[in-house]
């Protein structure tokens, strides 16, 4: 497959754009075919990139509240967001150049890159044709921000296959021998925005976490 022909050939590149606000079960998508048709399913889930501009009018957020995942402490979505957080702390350098290559930010010879030191967002559709944001940081690591419009049931869809491809980065890189990535704990950014929003989730309804300021 061509876009594992280079896998570990390449340098980190530097990725160098919209502002964030900080706010403070898993039933695993099961791929039917191999590690590589895991990559290629997720593909499928980037449909096309658009402008900042044509986002509609409604929050972005990692979390955002709704009538089916009213709290985030309670939240579905917390345990997808440590599985993503537990394996992209270690491979961020291939996840973050494949799925900036399927966003046509970079060119397809580039299989690894460097995250910014400032925030960083790229909007999407997906295949479904769901807005989402992509965004990048060194503090934060890497994330997707769903549309407030966006139902819980696709939120979790959309996060058990990002799940499912990170695993099978994570298995390629390590059967091949792929270097691992300098940990820049972004991971711990997560575990204190969990506790911060646990802790303010006790005394006052939450509006989200890790939204966009569009």
């Amino acid at each position: 497959m061509g876009f594992l022909k280079k896998l570990f050939g390449g340098e980190k590149q530097p990725v160098e754009r919209p502002s964030e606000q900080s706010t403070p079960q898993n039933k695993e998508y099961e791929s039917d075919g191999s590690r590589g048709n895991a990559i290629l399913d997720f593909h499928g889930s980037i449909h096309e990139s658009i402008e900042w501009g044509q986002l509609e009018d409604v929050e972005f957020a990692m979390w955002l509240p709704a009538e089916k995942d009213p709290r985030f402490t309670e939240s579905p979505m917390v345990e997808r967001w440590n599985a993503v957080y537990a394996i992209t702390k270690d491979y961020w350098s291939y996840i973050a150049a494949d799925i900036l290559q399927n966003l046509g930010e970079i060119d397809e010879n580039t299989m690894r890159i460097g995250l910014p030191e400032n925030f960083q967002a790229f909007a999407f559709l997906t295949g479904q044709d769901e807005q989402v944001v992509f965004s990048v940081s060194q503090e934060k690591g890497i994330r997707f921000h769903f549309s407030g419009s966006t139902d819980l049931e696709y939120r979790l869809e959309f996060m058990d296959r990002f799940i499912t491809y990170c695993k099978a980065w994570k298995s390629l890189l390590a059967e091949n021998g792929g270097e691992k990535d300098e940990d820049l704990g972004f991971d711990q950014w997560w575990k204190n925005m969990v506790k911060v929003s646990t802790g303010i989730e006790e005394k006052e309804p939450l509006t989200g976490v890790g939204k966009i300021v569009k």
